[in-house]
């Protein structure tokens, strides 16, 4: 068993089947498309993979030309909600025919772009899945090549969150002054007096004349 998974920020493509010969994965035996801010992937096999590829590519020529449109096929529909939404519909029923799970997908612009990068990522590989091919091509579509006019609003919006990030993380840190050290008066003992030498005392008998011969 082989596996292949083609990641992007918002969305991850995991490819799994066995190979003929050599390296390629040339029998898909399972796909999951799984999407950060939805629990559940999409989940099929090669004909619900074909389908979304096909789906896919045929809403990203309507953004070429800013009027995106509904796009319908069996098990798989795009369609606009607003100006930034896109709603993917998926009937996965290949598990159980009796009961077809059916979900929705809310996509927003920069999300829907990580989906066409991991299709067309997945059609472009030439280990996996050689006879699977792009209806559109998606790559034209990328944001980083040409961005309809939908699409400019939300990823400015994104590009002007990560600029203030980054100016805020490039700013110095303002760091706090000292405050004034007020000296510690510094307390002396006064010095020693020098004490004067003691005089002599002066006794009555001392002070009378002395006996004359």
């Amino acid at each position: 068993m082989i596996q292949r998974s083609y990641s992007l920020p918002s969305c991850t493509l995991m490819i799994e089947g066995i190979s003929t010969g050599g390296n390629v994965l040339s029998i898909l035996t399972n796909f999951a498309c799984r999407f950060n801010h939805h629990a559940e992937p999409i989940v099929g096999g090669l004909e619900l993979l074909n389908t979304l590829i096909k789906v896919v590519g045929d809403y990203a020529q309507s953004l070429k030309s800013s009027t995106s449109v509904v796009v319908p096929e069996k098990k798989v529909r795009l369609e606009p909600e607003g100006q930034h939404i896109h709603v993917l519909s998926v009937s996965q029923s290949e598990a159980d025919a009796q009961n077809p799970q059916e979900f929705k997908i809310k996509l927003n612009t920069i999300q829907l772009f990580d989906l066409m990068e991991s299709l067309d990522r997945l059609c472009c590989d030439p280990t996996t899945l050689p006879d699977v091919k792009l209806v559109a091509p998606i790559i034209n579509y990328k944001p980083q090549f040409r961005l309809s006019k939908q699409a400019i609003p939300a990823i400015a919006g994104v590009f002007g969150l990560a600029i203030a990030g980054t100016v805020l993380y490039l700013l110095p840190l303002m760091k706090p002054e000292p405050k004034p050290t007020t000296p510690t008066p510094v307390q002396t003992s006064p010095l020693p007096k020098k004490s004067a030498p003691p005089t002599p005392s002066i006794t009555p008998e001392s002070s009378s004349n002395p006996d004359t011969k």
